[in-house]
């Protein structure tokens, strides 16, 4: 055998040992999918946080040609400046790319008591790529959370050089009613929930009032779409993801 041929033979084998390793490698590696690292003190110099933790929490990650099957778990946060999720392994920090992956399941705990947080992309009508957490998922509606940051400039006091101008990060948090291939948003606030739930306005209206509801909180709010949704399906089992 010439030499030439045994080069070119000993190149088609590292195409169809090697390459099929690394793109199985790259698929199955939330680290190997997005190359876009950040600095972990890009935020220092302003007031207030992006982020959705107050401290990074351990989540699983699924990828979207995995047929649901549960990836490693990985140290999250997400940002709401960004709209993404970031990763935190050793001293590697990267955005997490919604290509490659369509859902993350966080555990916490609140009050002593563990829940699951479930936030997926594919599930507003619109931003398909973006990761919101799903709030309730009904029979036939779900409503997710928006969880979003602005970066706001207000003027502060200072003793030494009078006013001065400083950056902050502002809440700019929605949530929205997908329900038949259209998405209606809404903020936490008693008129806003009632407006998007019209089909049952009267029924709803007692029972906030009944159980003395401010509507200004998500765990008023996932109370009441539970009762939407036994007003409109009576014989529903459906659970919110939150428990």
């Amino acid at each position: 055998m010439k030499a030439s041929d045994c080069k070119n033979l000993l190149f088609t084998f590292f195409l169809l040992t090697v390459l099929p390793f690394t793109n199985y490698a790259q698929q199955n590696d939330v680290l190997l999918t997005n190359s876009q690292a950040f600095e972990v003190e890009a935020y220092k110099d302003i007031d207030g946080t992006p982020y959705y933790f107050e401290k990074w929490q351990q989540g699983k990650v699924y990828s979207k040609d995995a047929q649901d099957k549960e990836e490693q778990l990985y140290f999250l946060n997400f940002n709401g400046y960004t709209k993404s999720f970031e990763v935190r392994k050793d001293n590697r920090f990267i955005t997490l790319d919604e290509k490659f992956y369509n859902k993350i399941i966080i555990e916490t705990e609140e009050d002593g008591k563990k829940k699951n947080l479930h936030f997926k992309t594919n599930a507003h009508p619109i931003y398909k790529n973006r990761f919101m957490k799903v709030v309730f998922e009904g029979t036939d509606f779900v409503v997710l959370q928006d969880f979003q940051k602005r970066l706001v400039e207000r003027e502060k006091k200072s003793y030494d050089s009078g006013i001065i101008k400083i950056q902050e990060f502002g809440d700019n948090t929605s949530y929205y009613l997908v329900q038949n291939k259209k998405a209606k948003a809404f903020k936490l606030k008693k008129k806003a929930v009632l407006g998007v739930l019209k089909s049952q306005s009267g029924a709803l209206k007692d029972y906030v009032k009944n159980n003395k509801l401010k509507l200004n909180k998500e765990i008023e709010l996932v109370q009441i779409l539970g009762y939407y949704e036994q007003l409109n399906h009576p014989n529903s089992t459906v659970a919110s993801n939150d428990n």
